[in-house]
């Protein structure tokens, strides 16, 4: 029936449309899950968690019958069974058939429109690679905390390896992702308007850093090569060269590049 081609066609294109994007969002979600993984397993392997370990091997020296072995990292490789499947082989698994089916096809004609599904999931992981960058800052305004910037460095490259595996299942340039999310972290705002690694820690280092090295509260040490605390008695300490040493300002360098920096 004439009459009914527009309402079939702008249907046919809507419901293309919502399987596509459901299909990609589903893939991202998965991958999200990975890569917040991954994250944790990185920053078990940080050098603040060895004084656990050291203080620990203590308390099993003395005392050998009440102790709590700890996992150490790289447990979670070891298996029992080639049966038993973890949590992150049935994610990989999963996310093996969605990028099979989104790379099957690269374009999908219907009418006079083609959609490219590889598209959608690309969109989809540069505004959460976006969000994620942000989010893993830290950044709290009420007790003015921020993650520290090699701390933050590791997780962004165990987030950017997940994604570098993603170009195995399906044929996306995820450095293309990699370049548009990275240069605006490196602005005042994204695309979108929202605040940026760059501008978080421009704010918390002369918010909080410089207004306490104004109130001589913070100077420089020639020896460390940093900012180190003058905390007085009762007053809440503040270690300011472990936001100022080479490796933390370098590590910042690293994330904001010479744009953000300057």
């Amino acid at each position: 029936c004439p009459e009914e081609r527009h309402h079939i066609r702008e249907r046919s294109l809507s419901v293309v449309n919502i399987f596509l994007d459901e299909m990609a969002k589903e893939a991202k979600n998965i991958i999200t899950t990975i890569c917040d993984e991954q994250c944790t397993m990185s920053d078990k392997l940080l050098p603040k968690h060895c004084a656990q370990t050291i203080a620990n091997r203590k308390k099993k020296d003395k005392n050998k019958k009440n102790t709590i072995e700890i996992v150490k990292p790289g447990a979670e490789s070891y298996r029992k069974t080639r049966e038993e499947l973890t949590t992150m082989d049935k994610l990989h698994m999963a996310l093996t058939e969605l990028c099979y089916a989104i790379n099957y096809c690269t374009t999908v004609n219907v009418w006079e429109y083609t959609f490219a599904p590889r598209e959608y999931l690309h969109q989809h992981l540069e505004t959460r690679f976006s969000k994620a960058l942000v989010g893993m800052v830290m950044f709290n305004q009420d007790t003015s905390e921020i993650a520290k910037p090699s701390e933050l460095l590791v997780s962004v490259r165990a987030y950017m390896n997940v994604l570098q595996t993603v170009e195995n299942y399906v044929h996306i340039d995820i450095t293309r992702v990699f370049n548009n999310c990275l240069l605006q972290q490196t602005q005042n705002m994204d695309s979108h308007g929202e605040k940026t690694i760059a501008s978080l820690y421009t704010q918390w280092y002369s918010e909080i850093l410089l207004r306490r090295v104004s109130a001589g509260s913070i100077c420089f040490s020639m020896n460390q090569k940093a900012f180190v605390s003058l905390t007085a008695e009762g007053a809440i300490p503040f270690n300011a060269e472990e936001y100022s040493d080479i490796n933390e300002l370098r590590s910042l360098a690293e994330l904001i590049g010479p744009y953000g920096m300057k």
